[in-house]
């Protein structure tokens, strides 16, 4: 069975991805941004209705 094992005596790393679009760190930023203070917004009742 450890017969089967084939080793990487380089220790190399295989990428199989493609790398990502530029600026997409700044996008995830801008949305966790906006999502947080709509969150905000939401829970501290500015935004709501005023229902009851």
């Amino acid at each position: 069975m450890a017969e089967d094992i084939q080793k990487n005596e380089q220790a190399e790393i295989i990428v199989l991805a493609q790398s990502p679009w530029p600026g997409y760190r700044v996008a995830f930023y801008l949305v966790f941004v906006l999502g947080t203070l709509y969150l905000l917004l939401a829970f501290s009742g500015l935004l709501s209705s005023g229902g009851h």
